[in-house]
């Protein structure tokens, strides 16, 4: 057991001390992995903001309001109500009777006399504003599918007229799909990167030590222990990168929060849950929003490097260290 931990010990020892021989060369590296993360980071804090200021205005966006004929019965209003409520794609259906719908417009008008009076001239029984369903989607990408199933000719017997925000949700759908091809580019691009200076990085590293490896195998060294040194110095890039990369992420989280709230126009005590890929998403915990964010964001880092570095020294051990 002694005997082992002296071994390890020793193999973690060769490793700090190839990170501090090369300094400025590990500084490099470890930059380059610092900017990688620093751009997975700027993602997915963009994807989560987007995916919840989205998710905040399908009550607003995600709404398709039906007009009633005005030979639909009371009767026939229900069953279609109850109907629509049915299907799962739909969240909620409200009801606007006409009286409502008349008192909804002369509170919004209330300062255009004109439009009130000419409202005023009608009786109750004369009513031009028509009863209306506002039929809320789940998610936006059902929308679709109740604007084409409201169109149908199913309802069009019951509706005189449909509004919808279809243009508003093409809008939403082009802002997620050109941030998620931007960032993904933007990822890939800096992951071939930073896989590139890491590899230089342990290349060298290997050129440097070229004696003291041939010495190492003529006293019966292991592939594993002169191999190890190498892995241990590319997971220190990794480990420093994302501890720098946290920090200054949730510096500026910290500082930025209040205002990112504010602009979205987000209650804090609603941001309890994040999109559906992030690790730790649990709503029982007692994590703030944004601490939840760090907390992903930090161990998404930590695995993303640490991938990026295995893969970089796996490339350099088995081109330039021949054992």
């Amino acid at each position: 057991m002694n005997k082992q931990f002296t071994t390890i010990s020793r193999l973690v020892k060769s490793g700090f001390l190839s990170f501090a021989r090369n300094i400025w060369v590990s500084i490099a590296a470890t930059s380059m992995v610092v900017i990688t993360l620093a751009i997975i980071s700027t993602i997915i804090t963009l994807y989560i903001l987007t995916d919840i200021s989205i998710q905040k205005s399908v009550d607003k966006t995600g709404v398709i309001t039906a007009y009633f004929n005005n030979s639909v019965s009371e009767k026939e209003v229900n069953n279609l109500i109850g109907e629509l409520k049915s299907y799962s794609q739909v969240k909620d259906v409200i009801y606007t009777s006409k009286e409502e719908a008349r008192q909804k417009f002369l509170e919004k008008h209330q300062n255009e006399p004109k439009l009130v009076d000419s409202v005023n001239e009608f009786k109750d029984s004369e009513n031009p504003l028509p009863a209306s369903v506002a039929i809320k989607s789940n998610n936006l990408s059902d929308y679709e599918y109740l604007r084409n199933l409201v169109g149908s000719q199913r309802y069009t017997p019951f509706f005189s007229s449909i509004r919808d925000s279809q243009k508003v949700i093409d809008r939403l759908q082009k802002i997620i799909i050109f941030i998620q091809k931007f960032g993904f580019s933007l990822i890939i691009i800096f992951v071939i990167v930073t896989i590139m200076v890491t590899f230089n990085t342990i290349r060298l590293a290997i050129l440097n030590r070229k004696e003291e490896i041939e010495i190492m195998r003529l006293v019966g060294a292991t592939n594993a222990y002169i191999r190890l040194p190498f892995y241990i110095e590319s997971f220190l890039y990794s480990f420093i990168a994302t501890f720098v990369t946290t920090g200054v992420v949730y510096i500026l989280m910290h500082l930025l929060s209040f205002k990112i709230i504010d602009f979205l126009g987000l209650d804090l005590n609603s941001l309890v849950n994040l999109p559906g890929f992030m690790i730790f998403n649990l709503p029982f915990t007692n994590l703030t929003f944004f601490s939840k964010i760090i907390l992903n964001i930090f161990f998404i880092n930590l695995i993303s490097s640490i991938l990026l570095s295995f893969i970089a020294t796996y490339i350099a051990i088995r081109k330039h260290l021949k054992i």
